[in-house]
Protein backbone atom coordinates (compact mmCIF):
# COMPACT_ATOMS: atom_id res chain seq x y z
CA UNK A 1 0.00 0.00 0.00
CA UNK A 2 1.16 3.27 -1.16
CA UNK A 3 1.99 6.01 1.67
CA UNK A 4 -0.94 8.34 -0.02
CA UNK A 5 -3.35 5.76 -1.26
CA UNK A 6 -6.19 7.23 -3.64
CA UNK A 7 -9.45 7.03 -2.09
CA UNK A 8 -8.81 6.94 1.30
CA UNK A 9 -9.36 10.06 3.74
CA UNK A 10 -6.34 11.69 4.95
CA UNK A 11 -6.21 12.32 9.05
CA UNK A 12 -3.84 12.38 11.58
CA UNK A 13 -4.56 8.13 12.43
CA UNK A 14 -5.01 7.06 8.49
CA UNK A 15 -1.41 8.43 6.75
CA UNK A 16 1.65 8.15 9.51
CA UNK A 17 5.27 9.01 9.37
CA UNK A 18 6.79 6.13 7.38
CA UNK A 19 9.96 7.30 8.97
CA UNK A 20 8.72 7.33 12.82
CA UNK A 21 5.81 5.45 12.51
CA UNK A 22 3.35 8.43 14.28
CA UNK A 23 0.88 10.59 12.89
CA UNK A 24 1.02 13.14 10.59
CA UNK A 25 -0.03 16.90 11.14
CA UNK A 26 -1.99 18.06 8.25
CA UNK A 27 -2.35 21.63 9.46
CA UNK A 28 -0.55 24.32 11.70
CA UNK A 29 3.14 24.61 12.41
CA UNK A 30 5.52 21.87 14.00
CA UNK A 31 5.87 22.13 17.88
CA UNK A 32 8.38 23.65 19.42
CA UNK A 33 9.09 21.45 22.41
CA UNK A 34 8.11 18.64 19.71
CA UNK A 35 10.95 19.41 17.52
CA UNK A 36 13.51 19.82 20.85
CA UNK A 37 12.51 16.64 22.11
CA UNK A 38 12.96 14.63 18.81
CA UNK A 39 16.16 16.37 18.62
CA UNK A 40 17.38 15.16 21.72
CA UNK A 41 16.21 11.72 20.85
CA UNK A 42 18.32 11.53 18.18
CA UNK A 43 21.45 12.89 19.47
CA UNK A 44 20.51 10.22 22.07
CA UNK A 45 19.79 7.22 19.81
CA UNK A 46 23.18 8.29 17.93
CA UNK A 47 25.66 8.47 20.60
CA UNK A 48 24.11 5.50 23.06
CA UNK A 49 22.66 3.20 20.36
CA UNK A 50 19.11 3.18 21.60
CA UNK A 51 16.43 1.03 19.72
CA UNK A 52 14.20 3.79 17.83
CA UNK A 53 11.30 2.26 19.72
CA UNK A 54 13.03 3.53 22.86
CA UNK A 55 12.08 6.85 24.33
CA UNK A 56 14.32 9.44 26.05
CA UNK A 57 13.55 11.43 29.35
CA UNK A 58 14.65 14.94 28.89
CA UNK A 59 15.47 16.72 32.28
CA UNK A 60 13.46 20.17 33.02
CA UNK A 61 16.89 21.60 33.26
CA UNK A 62 18.20 20.69 29.52
CA UNK A 63 14.68 22.24 28.59
CA UNK A 64 15.88 25.63 30.32
CA UNK A 65 19.82 25.87 28.90
CA UNK A 66 18.08 25.13 25.53
CA UNK A 67 16.01 28.45 25.63
CA UNK A 68 18.50 30.05 26.92
CA UNK A 69 20.76 29.19 24.32
CA UNK A 70 17.99 30.48 21.54
CA UNK A 71 17.63 33.49 23.51
CA UNK A 72 20.92 33.73 23.56
CA UNK A 73 21.29 33.29 19.83
CA UNK A 74 18.46 35.83 18.88
CA UNK A 75 20.15 38.71 20.97
CA UNK A 76 23.03 37.96 18.98
CA UNK A 77 21.40 38.72 15.91
CA UNK A 78 19.35 41.62 17.26
CA UNK A 79 22.74 43.00 18.17
CA UNK A 80 24.37 42.19 14.96
CA UNK A 81 22.17 44.31 12.92
CA UNK A 82 23.18 47.53 14.93
CA UNK A 83 25.44 50.04 13.02
CA UNK A 84 26.07 53.54 13.37
CA UNK A 85 26.69 55.67 10.26
CA UNK A 86 29.09 58.70 10.71
CA UNK A 87 28.49 62.36 10.28
CA UNK A 88 30.02 62.84 6.90
CA UNK A 89 28.88 59.20 5.73
CA UNK A 90 25.79 57.67 4.46
CA UNK A 91 24.73 53.76 4.61
CA UNK A 92 23.21 51.90 1.31
CA UNK A 93 21.07 49.45 2.49
CA UNK A 94 20.31 46.27 0.68
CA UNK A 95 17.76 43.20 0.90
CA UNK A 96 18.79 39.79 -0.40
CA UNK A 97 21.00 42.07 -3.12
CA UNK A 98 18.48 44.47 -4.40
CA UNK A 99 18.66 48.02 -3.47
CA UNK A 100 16.07 49.62 -0.35
CA UNK A 101 17.33 52.87 0.90
CA UNK A 102 19.72 54.89 1.65
CA UNK A 103 20.30 56.35 5.21
CA UNK A 104 21.87 59.38 6.69
CA UNK A 105 24.10 59.35 9.92
CA UNK A 106 22.93 58.12 13.03
CA UNK A 107 21.84 54.37 14.63
CA UNK A 108 20.22 52.30 12.69
CA UNK A 109 19.07 48.36 12.35
CA UNK A 110 19.14 46.15 9.71
CA UNK A 111 17.66 42.14 10.28
CA UNK A 112 20.86 40.33 10.13
CA UNK A 113 21.71 37.63 7.02
CA UNK A 114 18.41 39.11 5.08
CA UNK A 115 19.52 42.68 4.95
CA UNK A 116 23.10 43.97 3.92
CA UNK A 117 24.90 47.80 4.22
CA UNK A 118 27.42 49.81 3.06
CA UNK A 119 28.91 52.62 4.48
CA UNK A 120 30.13 55.78 2.22
CA UNK A 121 32.11 58.55 2.97
CA UNK A 122 30.93 61.34 0.90
CA UNK A 123 32.68 64.38 2.10
CA UNK A 124 36.09 62.45 1.70
CA UNK A 125 37.85 64.27 -1.03
CA UNK A 126 39.96 62.15 -3.15
CA UNK A 127 42.25 63.50 -6.05
CA UNK A 128 44.84 61.62 -9.11
CA UNK A 129 46.90 62.89 -11.42
CA UNK A 130 46.91 62.93 -15.33
CA UNK A 131 49.67 63.84 -17.70
CA UNK A 132 49.58 63.17 -21.70
CA UNK A 133 51.19 64.30 -24.90
CA UNK A 134 48.22 66.08 -27.01
CA UNK A 135 47.40 67.79 -30.27
CA UNK A 136 47.06 71.83 -29.78
CA UNK A 137 44.74 73.37 -32.12
CA UNK A 138 47.56 74.98 -33.75
CA UNK A 139 48.92 71.46 -34.45
CA UNK A 140 51.58 71.66 -32.20
CA UNK A 141 52.56 68.79 -29.87
CA UNK A 142 52.58 69.94 -25.96
CA UNK A 143 52.80 67.95 -23.14
CA UNK A 144 49.70 68.82 -20.39
CA UNK A 145 49.18 67.19 -16.83
CA UNK A 146 45.85 68.40 -14.92
CA UNK A 147 44.76 67.12 -11.39
CA UNK A 148 41.34 66.34 -10.67
CA UNK A 149 39.90 66.42 -7.15
CA UNK A 150 36.63 64.40 -6.53
CA UNK A 151 34.09 63.14 -4.33
CA UNK A 152 31.05 60.66 -3.60
CA UNK A 153 27.71 62.92 -3.82
CA UNK A 154 25.65 59.34 -4.46
CA UNK A 155 26.65 56.36 -3.00
CA UNK A 156 23.66 54.39 -4.76
CA UNK A 157 25.03 55.47 -8.25
CA UNK A 158 28.47 54.93 -7.15
CA UNK A 159 28.09 51.36 -6.03
CA UNK A 160 25.78 49.79 -8.67
CA UNK A 161 25.49 51.99 -11.26
CA UNK A 162 29.21 51.44 -12.70
CA UNK A 163 31.77 48.76 -12.34
CA UNK A 164 34.96 50.91 -11.91
CA UNK A 165 34.38 54.99 -11.23
CA UNK A 166 37.51 55.85 -10.90
CA UNK A 167 38.62 54.25 -13.85
CA UNK A 168 35.58 56.03 -15.69
CA UNK A 169 36.60 58.67 -14.24
CA UNK A 170 39.94 58.73 -15.19
CA UNK A 171 39.04 58.09 -19.38
CA UNK A 172 36.70 61.02 -19.28
CA UNK A 173 39.48 63.29 -17.96
CA UNK A 174 41.64 62.04 -20.59
CA UNK A 175 38.66 62.82 -23.23
CA UNK A 176 37.45 66.18 -22.23
CA UNK A 177 41.19 67.21 -21.37
CA UNK A 178 41.96 66.45 -25.21
CA UNK A 179 38.98 67.83 -26.37
CA UNK A 180 39.93 71.31 -25.36
CA UNK A 181 43.50 71.26 -25.56
CA UNK A 182 42.52 70.40 -29.30
CA UNK A 183 40.33 73.46 -29.43
CA UNK A 184 42.60 76.24 -28.40
CA UNK A 185 46.02 77.56 -29.59
CA UNK A 186 49.85 77.07 -28.19
CA UNK A 187 50.23 80.63 -26.66
CA UNK A 188 46.85 80.15 -25.37
CA UNK A 189 48.05 76.78 -23.19
CA UNK A 190 51.21 78.31 -22.17
CA UNK A 191 50.26 81.72 -21.47
CA UNK A 192 46.44 83.79 -21.21
CA UNK A 193 44.29 81.09 -22.05
CA UNK A 194 45.23 78.84 -19.04
CA UNK A 195 42.16 79.43 -17.15
CA UNK A 196 39.76 79.37 -19.46
CA UNK A 197 41.44 75.55 -20.30
CA UNK A 198 40.82 74.62 -16.55
CA UNK A 199 36.81 75.94 -16.61
CA UNK A 200 36.30 74.64 -19.98
CA UNK A 201 37.99 71.09 -18.94
CA UNK A 202 35.85 70.99 -15.33
CA UNK A 203 32.77 71.74 -17.14
CA UNK A 204 33.11 68.89 -19.64
CA UNK A 205 34.28 66.30 -17.09
CA UNK A 206 31.32 67.35 -14.80
CA UNK A 207 29.18 66.92 -17.50
CA UNK A 208 30.15 63.67 -19.26
CA UNK A 209 30.40 61.61 -15.26
CA UNK A 210 26.46 63.07 -15.02
CA UNK A 211 25.70 61.43 -17.91
CA UNK A 212 27.35 58.57 -16.85
CA UNK A 213 25.98 58.63 -13.31
CA UNK A 214 28.70 57.81 -11.84
CA UNK A 215 28.28 59.39 -8.62
CA UNK A 216 30.68 61.37 -8.75
CA UNK A 217 31.66 65.13 -8.14
CA UNK A 218 34.00 67.46 -9.63
CA UNK A 219 35.13 69.69 -6.69
CA UNK A 220 38.25 70.96 -8.36
CA UNK A 221 40.71 70.85 -11.79
CA UNK A 222 43.98 72.04 -11.22
CA UNK A 223 46.27 72.69 -14.54
CA UNK A 224 49.98 72.15 -14.34
CA UNK A 225 52.35 73.87 -16.79
CA UNK A 226 52.36 72.80 -19.78
CA UNK A 227 55.55 71.33 -21.52
CA UNK A 228 57.33 70.84 -25.02
CA UNK A 229 58.57 67.60 -25.67
CA UNK A 230 62.35 66.99 -25.20
CA UNK A 231 62.74 66.94 -29.04
CA UNK A 232 61.75 70.20 -29.13
CA UNK A 233 62.44 71.82 -25.79
CA UNK A 234 65.29 74.08 -26.17
CA UNK A 235 63.06 76.25 -28.70
CA UNK A 236 60.31 75.84 -26.67
CA UNK A 237 62.17 77.42 -23.76
CA UNK A 238 63.03 80.49 -25.81
CA UNK A 239 60.09 81.03 -26.35
CA UNK A 240 58.51 80.65 -23.08
CA UNK A 241 61.15 83.34 -22.10
CA UNK A 242 60.03 85.98 -24.53
CA UNK A 243 56.61 85.40 -23.48
CA UNK A 244 58.01 86.33 -20.37
CA UNK A 245 59.95 89.27 -20.94
CA UNK A 246 56.92 90.52 -23.19
CA UNK A 247 54.75 90.06 -20.18
CA UNK A 248 57.91 92.32 -18.01
CA UNK A 249 57.60 94.47 -19.90
CA UNK A 250 53.66 94.82 -20.08
CA UNK A 251 54.20 95.02 -16.19
CA UNK A 252 56.96 98.05 -15.90
CA UNK A 253 54.26 99.92 -18.52
CA UNK A 254 51.21 99.26 -16.30
CA UNK A 255 53.54 100.23 -13.27
CA UNK A 256 55.00 103.31 -14.77
CA UNK A 257 51.02 104.06 -15.89
CA UNK A 258 49.81 103.81 -12.63
CA UNK A 259 52.43 106.46 -10.97
CA UNK A 260 52.27 109.14 -13.99
CA UNK A 261 48.64 108.52 -14.06
CA UNK A 262 47.34 110.19 -10.49
CA UNK A 263 49.64 113.06 -11.46
CA UNK A 264 48.18 114.06 -14.75
CA UNK A 265 44.77 113.55 -13.24
CA UNK A 266 45.95 115.80 -10.26
CA UNK A 267 47.10 118.38 -13.01
CA UNK A 268 43.91 118.33 -15.29
CA UNK A 269 41.56 118.53 -12.28
CA UNK A 270 43.97 121.73 -11.02
CA UNK A 271 43.89 123.24 -14.45
CA UNK A 272 40.38 122.64 -14.61
CA UNK A 273 39.95 124.39 -11.34
CA UNK A 274 42.27 127.24 -12.02
CA UNK A 275 39.93 127.49 -14.97
CA UNK A 276 36.45 127.64 -13.01
CA UNK A 277 38.05 130.14 -10.99
CA UNK A 278 39.19 132.23 -13.46
CA UNK A 279 35.66 132.27 -15.36
CA UNK A 280 34.25 133.39 -12.02
CA UNK A 281 36.44 136.16 -11.65
CA UNK A 282 35.77 137.27 -15.08
CA UNK A 283 32.08 137.02 -15.03
CA UNK A 284 32.07 138.95 -11.26
CA UNK A 285 34.08 141.53 -12.81
CA UNK A 286 32.00 141.75 -15.83
CA UNK A 287 29.09 142.26 -13.36
CA UNK A 288 30.89 144.56 -10.90
CA UNK A 289 31.24 147.01 -14.35
CA UNK A 290 27.73 146.81 -15.56
CA UNK A 291 27.28 147.84 -12.22
CA UNK A 292 29.12 150.62 -12.04
CA UNK A 293 28.04 151.93 -15.46
CA UNK A 294 24.48 151.68 -14.47
CA UNK A 295 25.00 153.94 -11.09
CA UNK A 296 27.16 156.29 -13.60
CA UNK A 297 24.05 156.62 -15.55
CA UNK A 298 22.03 158.70 -13.95
CA UNK A 299 24.82 161.38 -13.54
CA UNK A 300 25.91 161.40 -17.08
CA UNK A 301 22.24 162.28 -18.20
CA UNK A 302 22.71 164.82 -15.67
CA UNK A 303 25.86 166.23 -16.37
CA UNK A 304 27.18 164.57 -19.87
CA UNK A 305 30.43 166.60 -20.65
CA UNK A 306 31.34 166.65 -16.60
CA UNK A 307 31.09 162.58 -17.18
CA UNK A 308 32.87 162.21 -19.84
CA UNK A 309 35.85 163.88 -18.32
CA UNK A 310 36.03 162.29 -15.39
CA UNK A 311 35.82 158.65 -17.07
CA UNK A 312 38.43 159.84 -19.29
CA UNK A 313 41.13 160.76 -16.02
CA UNK A 314 40.05 157.60 -14.66
CA UNK A 315 40.69 155.51 -17.78
CA UNK A 316 44.48 157.50 -18.44
CA UNK A 317 45.26 157.03 -14.71
CA UNK A 318 44.37 153.07 -15.11
CA UNK A 319 46.32 152.46 -18.04
CA UNK A 320 49.30 155.06 -16.41
CA UNK A 321 49.19 152.75 -13.46
CA UNK A 322 49.87 149.60 -14.96
CA UNK A 323 52.30 150.64 -17.30
CA UNK A 324 55.85 152.00 -17.41
CA UNK A 325 55.89 155.74 -18.31
CA UNK A 326 58.39 157.67 -20.46
CA UNK A 327 58.62 161.75 -20.79
CA UNK A 328 60.21 163.00 -23.78
CA UNK A 329 60.57 166.69 -24.59
CA UNK A 330 62.37 168.27 -27.59
CA UNK A 331 64.57 171.32 -26.12
CA UNK A 332 65.86 174.13 -28.84
CA UNK A 333 68.13 172.93 -30.95
CA UNK A 334 66.75 170.14 -31.87
CA UNK A 335 67.43 168.06 -28.39
CA UNK A 336 65.23 165.39 -27.21
CA UNK A 337 65.28 165.08 -23.60
CA UNK A 338 64.30 161.62 -22.28
CA UNK A 339 63.28 160.78 -19.05
CA UNK A 340 62.14 157.06 -18.17
CA UNK A 341 60.00 158.08 -15.05
CA UNK A 342 59.50 154.52 -13.63
CA UNK A 343 62.74 154.31 -13.61
CA UNK A 344 63.66 157.68 -11.80
CA UNK A 345 61.48 156.71 -9.20
CA UNK A 346 63.25 153.25 -7.91
CA UNK A 347 66.50 155.15 -8.05
CA UNK A 348 64.92 157.33 -4.79
CA UNK A 349 64.73 156.04 -1.96
CA UNK A 350 63.34 156.77 1.37
CA UNK A 351 65.96 158.08 4.24
CA UNK A 352 65.12 156.85 7.74
CA UNK A 353 65.05 159.59 10.45
CA UNK A 354 66.91 157.87 12.66
CA UNK A 355 69.93 158.00 10.08
CA UNK A 356 69.52 161.93 9.98
CA UNK A 357 69.62 162.58 13.29
CA UNK A 358 73.23 160.24 13.41
CA UNK A 359 74.57 162.41 10.63
CA UNK A 360 78.56 164.03 11.62
CA UNK A 361 78.13 167.74 12.25
CA UNK A 362 80.74 168.60 9.11
CA UNK A 363 78.33 167.23 6.88
CA UNK A 364 75.29 169.34 8.19
CA UNK A 365 76.78 172.56 8.25
CA UNK A 366 78.73 171.51 4.67
CA UNK A 367 75.14 171.34 3.97
CA UNK A 368 73.87 174.71 5.34
CA UNK A 369 75.81 176.61 3.70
Amino acid sequence: MTWNEPGKKENENSNPDPWTGKSRRTEGPPDLDALIKNYFEFLGRFFKKKPPHQKITIQPHFQNITYAIFAGLFLIWLLCGLFIVGPASKAVILRFGKYIETVDSGLHWIPCFIERKYVINEQKISSYAYESQMLTKDENIVSVAVAIQYRIKDANDYLFNTVNPQESLQQATASALRQTIGHTNLDDVLTSGREKIRNQTQDLLSTIMNNYKTGLLITEVSLQPAKAPEEVKEAFDDAIKAQEDEQRIINQAESYAMQVEPIAKGQAQRLITDAKAYKQQIVLRAQGDIARFLALLPHYQKAPGTTKTRLYFDTLEAVFQNNPKIFLDIAPGNQMIYLPLDKLNQSFSVIPPNAISNAPADTTRRGSS
